[in-house]
């Protein structure tokens, strides 16, 4: 019996199922040739592009350079480093010298835009020594030392800035300069006692200082919450008029309610439970 090839390709099960085979095979083989061609277009194969240097340099300037070579900047995170220009670049991810496709980004961290502001801490009735170390901790620079005359040698008394009283807690930009006032030991001449009722805190510390006293304890008949401007001083200790040696301290008493300035000390004290 004479063998027909062209029957047994159309109607055999094996001829059937080679065919479906080969013809996986081609399909198989085109997609492959696709997924390459379409991994090699979205790769950009052979469009690399070296990773220039940003560190230092400017958002603006990083974006116009990257530009230049069809990479993009892209800003992740921003940090604070006084020693680094404001709003420079001071990390890059990848690292320069990399080399990456064309159309991707490099990702930047840096320095913020605003300088750092740090709260004043008390350094009030401590050592000089004390004080420096403690301002060297919040970044704080002692630029003057300015001596007067006080019961205790080398005990600060003061921290200003600008010729003004700073108050605990105040923010101020890190790197500040500011100037203590230190005493140097009680002095021998005698000084007339200012008055200081009535007077807020801040202009109390002025009017002492330039008498050459010192300011003691501070009381409040009730305690600040965020209003200390409003306090005024109703009782002072020594009384105004009196003379006392250069360098004393002169304790005074403050609250909200201006009419307890014409009461007597020992009245305001005992009334308001100060101590």
């Amino acid at each position: 019996m004479k063998f027909d090839l062209k029957k047994f390709w159309k109607e055999s099960t094996p001829a059937f199922l080679f065919k479906n085979i080969i013809l996986a095979l081609a399909v198989f083989i085109v997609l492959v040739n696709i997924v390459l061609f379409a991994i090699d277009g979205y790769t950009r194969h052979g469009e690399a592009e070296i990773v220039p240097d940003l560190r230092n340099m400017y958002v603006e300037e990083a974006e116009v350079l990257l530009a230049a070579q069809g990479l993009n900047l892209q800003i992740i995170d921003s940090m604070y480093d006084r020693q680094k220009s404001l709003g420079t670049i001071v990390e890059q991810t990848p690292p320069a010298a990399s080399t990456i496709k064309k159309g991707r980004s490099v990702y930047a961290i840096i320095n913020s835009t605003t300088i750092r502001k740090v709260p004043v801490p008390d350094v009030r009735d401590v050592s000089l020594r004390q004080a420096e170390a403690v301002l060297g901790t919040f970044e704080l620079k002692v630029a003057q030392i300015v001596y007067e005359p006080s019961e205790y040698k080398d005990l600060v008394l003061d921290i200003l800035l600008d010729g003004k009283s700073v108050p605990p807690g105040q923010r101020v930009p890190e790197g500040t300069a500011i100037t203590l006032v230190v005493g140097q030991g009680s002095g021998t001449d005698a000084v007339f006692v200012p008055d200081l009722l009535g007077l807020p805190l801040t202009a109390v510390r002025d009017k002492i200082r330039e008498a050459t006293l010192v300011v003691g304890a501070v009381d409040f008949d009730v305690p600040p919450t965020d209003n200390e401007a409003e306090y005024v001083v109703i009782a002072q200790q020594p009384e105004a008029g009196s003379w006392q040696i250069a360098g004393s301290r002169i304790d005074i008493w403050l609250s909200t309610d201006k009419t307890k300035i014409a009461q007597p000390l020992e009245q305001q004290v005992d009334e308001d439970n100060f101590f």
